[in-house]
């Protein structure tokens, strides 16, 4: 057998394997999609209370319900049930750093930088700030 030969049988041979994969790959999917797989809702456990040595209750947040379950060595026991609370909007407080009105700000004569990064004024400004805020009162 020619060099040429076996290359191209053994192309081909690799060619028929990675086409075989690739059809059994879409067919599994297709069945899977076909079998009506329903997404699992995420759980996220809220809070935790121990009433016993080997025995707890827990707070479950599945999604569009909340659930209060008993949990002990034996098993988990469904408690109670309700519909989750709205997520509550987040407060947003807007703070400005800059306590100086912008039409005092005038820009310095000397140099071009009066008010920008460079500035050193601005971060001691900064910096007073930060203090202003972490001061333990």
């Amino acid at each position: 057998m020619d060099t040429a030969e076996l290359l191209v049988r053994s192309i081909g041979g690799l060619v028929a394997v990675l086409g075989t994969v690739w059809v059994l790959v879409r067919v599994v999917k297709a069945r899977q999609g076909a079998t009506g797989t329903v997404p699992v809702a995420r759980l996220r456990v809220v809070a935790r209370a121990s009433v016993g040595r080997r025995a707890s209750v827990v707070s479950v947040d599945a999604g569009d319900r909340v659930l209060v379950v008993g949990v002990t060595d034996d098993g988990v026991r469904l408690l109670a049930e309700q519909p989750a609370l709205p997520a509550p909007e987040p407060v947003v407080e807007r703070i400005d750093l800059d306590p100086t009105p912008a039409a005092a700000l005038v820009p310095d004569q000397r140099s071009g930088t009066s008010g920008s990064l460079v500035d050193p004024a601005v971060w001691r400004q900064v910096v007073g700030t930060v203090r202003e805020w972490t001061v333990r009162r």
